[in-house]
């Protein structure tokens, strides 16, 4: 039995609301395929119902801790820390610049969403003289990738729009289509359908049902274009749920699903021994007082004796359900690639030195490569700006040149740099590093600067001095 068919008995997972747009109305509307299979469509669903807090296995004594949420805000957190961009080079340029850092702040749970969900779509576009950004995750679909692995086709689904007492969507479909004469051209389609308000698709009727989309074309073709119009962002780590799938996969996909569905269960045993532990007093009903004290502290009942009284007070075992809680919140951390004591409690991970620096080398890695794919998002969301200027007349012509800051924040950790810099003065001190040395690697100076900005002799106090000398 394989995973999905072994989760679908034990969860119910042919129950999960369908998120994704169905791959029939896709074939039908637009005569294309969906990359997505119908394993990587059942996944997708579960993740974003464990990442909205509604499991499979959510029941009115499980319920959900919100580990997938925590462990998506986790890592953007950790790689977007010390994020900044620029764009600079012409007034287009800095044209772009104004919009990209408009947007800058939604980069987070952008990134969240798209490490939990297996992917997120950005889709810039023109609103009056900006350039706005709207994010797609389950309502998004690729069709094409190139042979990067970068989705250059897909089908987008808008939210639901309610006009009078009526619901619609518009499904919107990109793709680069290839000429008899070799060249390529990039086609837009948009077709509007009702709807209800969860977002179900009806029969179709015009654009013009909604004021917004009247001014849209139904079939639009761009020529000169050399990427989409949107950038696609997937986890950087392999497939392993449909290996032949090109899609990304949830950072908590596979065996991580599971281990989240024990810490919710274990987390529910725990507060069950709190609840169990109580202590209480038994007495007969025909008891003087009975009755006439109303507190949690009491039970009632008939019994033979009516002097009947007993105190209970049960030992309480919570102690080996939180250490096995955390034993698995620690798997799960390993899983992901975040360091011990990120999500577990800190003070529960007994570890060597060589083992906590081994979990943040982990962690180290694992943002470094987030970012790489991240960064490859962010430019092909430049770009698709970019054509937006010139098909929109937003901005003149001109070239852009982008840098990117991401900091070392998802290595650093505050008490180890000050001990590597309190150890290189040491060095300093004993004359075995050269202070303009010291200042290049700790204020990231380069070698003329460095020797420039060092005290010179006049400068020193009489005590220096002496201690020069």
């Amino acid at each position: 039995m394989g995973f999905f068919d072994w989760a679908r008995e034990l969860f119910g997972l042919g129950k999960l609301h369908r998120e994704t747009i169905p791959a029939g109305i896709i074939e039908r509307e637009f005569g294309v395929q969906p990359a997505a299979s119908r394993k990587m469509e059942d996944s997708i669903d579960l993740w974003w119902a464990m990442y909205t807090g509604h499991p499979p296995w959510e029941t009115a004594c499980v319920r959900p801790l919100g580990l997938p949420e925590a462990i998506g805000r986790e890592l953007a957190r950790h790689v977007l820390t010390e994020f900044s961009m620029s764009v600079s080079g012409s007034a287009r340029a800095e044209y772009i610049d104004r919009q990209m850092q408009a947007v800058v702040q939604k980069f987070s749970s952008d990134l969240e969403m798209g490490l939990c969900l297996g992917g997120v779509a950005l889709k810039p576009y023109p609103d009056g003289g900006r350039i706005l950004v709207e994010t797609f995750t389950t309502r998004f679909t690729p069709t094409r990738f190139d042979g990067s692995g970068k989705a250059i086709g897909g089908v987008f689904r808008s939210d639901p729009v309610r006009v009078g007492r009526e619901w619609f969507i518009k499904l919107e479909y990109h793709d680069f289509l290839r000429r008899e004469d070799g060249s390529s051209v990039y086609v837009v389609e948009n077709k509007a359908f009702r709807s209800g308000q969860d977002g179900g698709q009806g029969v179709g009727v015009s654009l013009d049902s909604v004021p917004e989309w009247a001014g849209l074309e139904e079939h639009w073709e761009i020529a000169g274009l050399e990427g989409p119009l949107f950038a696609w962002f997937e986890p950087p780590q392999a497939n392993h749920v449909d290996p032949a799938s090109p899609l990304g996969v949830s950072v908590y996909a596979g065996a991580t699903v599971d281990l989240i569905r024990q810490a919710d269960e274990m987390w529910e045993k725990l507060f069950w021994e709190y609840d169990s532990g109580e202590r209480k007093v038994l007495m007969d009903r025909s008891a003087v007082w009975a009755g006439q004290v109303k507190d949690r502290l009491f039970e009632y009942g008939t019994f033979r004796d009516p002097n009947f009284f007993q105190f209970l007070n049960p030992e309480m075992r919570d102690d080996p359900f939180y250490n096995g809680f955390q034993r698995i919140l620690q798997r799960i951390e390993f899983n992901v690639g975040l360091a011990f004591g990120t999500i577990s409690d800190p003070q529960s991970v007994e570890r060597t030195a060589t083992e906590i620096l081994a979990a943040k080398q982990r962690q180290f890695i694992t943002g470094r490569a987030i970012q790489t794919a991240f960064q490859g998002t962010l430019e092909g969301l430049l770009y698709a700006m970019n054509a937006w200027c010139d098909l929109a007349q937003l901005a003149p012509a001109g070239v852009y040149e982008t840098a990117f800051n991401w900091g070392d924040s998802v290595l650093d950790d505050p008490d180890t740099r000050r001990q590597d810099m309190a150890l290189d003065a040491s060095l300093v001190g004993q004359g075995l590093l050269n202070d303009w040395e010291f200042r290049m690697k700790w204020y990231g100076e380069d070698e003329e600067t460095a020797k420039r900005m060092l005290p010179k002799l006049e400068d020193l106090t009489d005590e220096d001095q002496d201690e020069v000398e």
